[in-house]
């Protein structure tokens, strides 16, 4: 897993061997994020607290809620459990940078 880079927003296992970072030009688009969601919902990608904020931050709660629901990552019946969802996630996930 190659996380030393400063920017990097998420990270998926493949292609291998080095697999994929993702920084911010790489979730610009609805599109993009909800492919990132599909990996991290099959266990090959994982999104880390920087990529949080830049998500929150330029989609809101409502939007990523949306995304995820096309994406079916998280199943969730309003915004408010999806946040419980997110905030889970990112306590599960935050050493890993």
């Amino acid at each position: 897993m190659n996380l030393n880079q400063k920017d990097c927003f998420a990270y998926r296992i493949y292609p291998e061997p080095n697999g994929t970072n993702y920084y911010q030009s790489d979730l610009i688009t609805r599109e993009q994020v909800e492919r990132l969601f599909d990996y991290c919902q099959i266990l090959e990608a994982i999104i880390f607290e920087k990529g949080w904020i830049f998500l929150v931050n330029n989609y809101g709660f409502e939007d990523l809620f949306s995304i995820n629901n096309k994406s079916e990552w998280f199943e969730c019946n309003d915004v408010e459990e999806f946040k419980e969802y997110i905030d889970s996630y990112r306590n599960d996930t935050k050493n890993l940078e």
